[in-house]
């Protein structure tokens, strides 16, 4: 096993943190303009933030009313 340096792992880990915080601000953004289901709006807000990455993709998959 090796040991990766912390430039490997930056290298790493900042595109992971762009894409879970752009879609944590996408899935915010659609909570705020679409009509939910399952849950108010305020406990979502808390699924997609707290949620890490997964909380997002449940709001988008479960969350949303269809149009």
């Amino acid at each position: 096993m090796t040991n990766m340096t912390s430039t490997e792992i930056l290298q790493i880990a900042i595109p992971i943190l762009v894409i879970q915080l752009s879609l944590m601000v996408f899935c915010l953004y659609k909570l705020s303009k679409d009509t939910v289901k399952y849950l108010p709006k305020w406990f979502w807000a808390l699924v997609i933030v707290f949620g890490q990455l997964l909380g997002p993709i449940v709001y988008l998959i479960l969350g949303r009313e269809k149009e």
